[in-house]
C-alpha cells in the first residue's frame, strides 16, 4: 500500500507568500528558519536561481548573518559561478574574518578555480588560527587540493593526519583509498588502518580499506577476512559485500562468493545483477539445477538482463537442451551484442547441432569482439582446423598475431604447420610453447592426435618440460 506524504501546509504558505506577496515579507513576520526551508525547497528542486532570490531577501533582513552569505556562495559554486561566489565570500570575510566556515569555503573555492598553491598557503595561515583539534575539515579540504594537484602522496599523509586526530572521520576514511591506490602506499596504509582498528575495532571502513591494501600486496587470505569484517560490522555496507565476493571469485572460492551474494540478497532484496553473480558461482560449482532455478525466477522479473539470459543458456546447454540454450544465448546477444563469451558459447552450441556455418559466424564474431583475448582466436582457429579449412585457418592465425598474444595461439600455429607439412617450423615453435606454458599442450593433442607418437615431438616435450 502506497503511503501518501502529508502535505506541509507551513511550507506551502511560505512558497505562496514568497512567490506572490513579497512586499509583505518583513523581518518580524519571517524567522531565519523560514528562509532556510525555502532555500532547501528550491535547491532540492534544482531551481537554484529561485533559491538565490530567497537568499538575497534573507540577506536584506539579516545583513550580519554570515550563514546566508555562505549559502549564497555555495549556490553560485553549484552553478559554476566562481567569480560571483568569490565576491560574496569577500563580503563574508569582512563580517567575520575569523569564522572557520568562511575560511574553509575560501580555500575550497580557490582550489576549484585552480589556484591550488594559493589555497595551500591559505590553509597554512588558517591552521595557525584554529586549535589543532578543530582542523579536521581543513585537512579534508587540503586533501582535496592535493588530489586536484595529483599529489597523491601528500594527499595520503594529509588524510592520515586527519585520521590520527579522529579515527572515526568517515569522509577521510572514504577518501584515503584513492591516495593509497595512486601513491601505492599499501604497507603504510596497512599499518595506519591496523592502528585505527586498535583504537576502534568496529570501524567498518577501516576494515574495508585494510582489505584492499592486503589484496594489492597479494595477501589474499587476510584481504578476504578484512573485507568480510566490513559488512559483518555494518550489514548495510553494500560495497563491502560486492568487493569481498568479487575477491572470492578471483581466488576460485565460488562457494564463499555464493554465500556472500545470498546474504546481500537477504539484506537488500532482489537484484537481478546479484542473481547473475550467484548463478555464475553455482555454474562454476557444477550446481546447474540450483542455478537454473534461481535464473528462471529472475528471468520472470527481469527478462532484459543479458547475463541472466546467458547463464540460462549455459544451464540448458549442460542439460543438452540445445534449442533452449540457443534461444537464451541469442536473447543475451540481442540485449548486449558486444560480448565475446556470448558469441563463443552460441558457436559451441551450433557445433553440437552440426550447424557449422552458424558456428563459424559466431566464432568469428567472438574473435573480433575480444580482439586481444587469445582464447577466442584459439576457438575459431581450432574450429577451422577441425573442419579441414586450412587456408582460412592460416589467414586467421596471421590476423590473430596482429591483435593478441598467447601460448594457446602458438600451439594452434604448431598444429597448423604439422598438418601442412612444415614440421621444422613447428618443432622450433614447440620449444618456445612448452617452455612458456606446457599445460596448453592439450590443444596440439586435440588437433593433431598422432603428434603424441612422434619421436621428435616427444623428445622436445621431455627435454623442455616435466611432462
Amino acid at each position: 500500500m502506497n503511503r501518501k506524504t502529508k502535505p506541509n501546509s507551513k511550507l506551502a504558505e511560505l512558497i505562496h507568500e514568497f512567490e506572490f506577496q513579497q512586499e509583505n515579507i518583513h523581518p518580524e513576520h519571517w524567522e531565519d528558519k523560514s528562509y532556510h526551508k525555502l532555500i532547501d525547497y528550491y535547491s532540492n528542486k534544482g531551481a537554484l536561481d529561485r533559491a538565490l532570490d530567497v537568499v538575497d531577501t534573507a540577506i536584506t533582513h539579516y545583513k550580519f548573518r554570515t550563514e546566508f552569505y555562505l549559502i549564497k556562495a555555495n549556490l553560485h559554486i553549484k552553478q559554476m559561478g566562481f567569480l560571483e561566489a568569490s565576491k560574496i565570500l569577500d563580503q563574508a570575510v569582512k563580517l567575520a574574518p575569523y569564522d572557520r566556515d568562511v575560511q574553509i569555503l575560501r580555500v575550497r573555492l580557490l582550489a576549484l578555480r585552480g589556484h591550488c598553491e594559493e589555497a595551500l598557503l591559505l590553509v597554512e595561515e588558517i591552521k595557525l588560527i584554529f586549535h589543532k583539534t578543530d582542523i579536521s575539515d581543513l585537512l579534508l579540504i587540503e586533501a582535496f587540493i592535493r588530489e586536484t594537484m595529483k599529489d597523491f602522496e601528500k594527499m595520503f599523509y594529509t588524510l592520515k593526519e586527519a585520521l590520527t586526530l579522529n579515527p572515526d572521520n568517515v569522509e577521510a576514511l572514504e577518501q584515503i583509498w584513492v591516495s593509497v591506490e595512486f601513491s601505492k602506499k599499501y604497507e603504510e596504509s596497512i599499518q595506519l588502518h591496523l592502528n585505527l582498528i586498535d583504537r576502534n575495532p568496529y570501524s567498518y571502513l577501516a576494515w574495508f580499506n585494510l582489505g584492499h591494501a592486503y589484496s594489492c600486496l597479494g595477501e589474499y587470505t587476510k584481504a578476504l577476512e578484512a573485507l568480510e569484517y566490513s559488512f559483518i560490522i555494518n550489514p548495510q555496507f553494500e560495497q563491502g559485500y560486492h568487493d569481498c565476493a568479487e575477491l572470492a571469485i578471483q581466488l576460485g572460492q565460488h562457494d564463499k562468493a555464493y554465500e556472500i551474494y545470498s546474504e546481500l540478497q537477504l539484506q537488500f532484496g532482489f537484484d537481478s545483477e546479484v542473481v547473475a553473480y550467484m548463478a555464475e558461482c553455482l555454474i562454476k560449482l557444477k550446481r546447474f539445477k540450483e542455478a537454473r532455478k534461481v535464473l528462471n525466477k529472475a528471468y520472470k522479473t527481469d527478462p532484459y538482463n543479458d547475463e541472466i539470459c546467458y547463464y540460462l543458456g549455459l544451464c540448458h546447454l549442460e542439460f543438452k537442451e540445445y534449442n533452449k540454450a540457443i534461444h537464451f544465448l541469442k536473447e543475451a546477444i540481442i540485449i548486449e551484442e558486444y560480448r565475446e563469451d556470448y558469441h563463443a558459447s552460441l558457436a559451441d552450441t551450433y557445433v553440437l547441432l552440426n550447424e557449422f556455418n552458424l558456428a563459424e559466424t559466431h566464432y568469428a564474431k567472438a574473435a573480433r569482439t575480444g580482439l586481444e583475448q587469445s582464447q577466442y582466436w584459439t576457438k575459431y582457429i581450432c574450429f577451422l582446423l577441425e573442419r579441414k579449412n586450412y587456408d582460412k585457418a592460416h589467414k586467421i592465425i596471421i590476423r590473430a598475431d596482429k591483435y593478441s598474444v598467447g601460448t594457446d595461439l602458438l600451439f594452434c600455429k604448431i598444429a597448423y604447420n604439422l598438418i601442412v607439412g612444415n614440421k621444422a617450423e613447428a618443432l622450433e615453435d614447440l620449444k618456445e610453447a612448452i617452455t612458456d606454458d606446457a599445460s596448453q599442450l592439450f590443444i596440439l593433442n586435440q588437433l593433431v592426435p598422432e603428434s603424441k607418437n612422434d619421436p621428435d615431438i616427444r623428445g622436445i616435450i621431455r627435454y623442455y618440460s616435466n611432462l
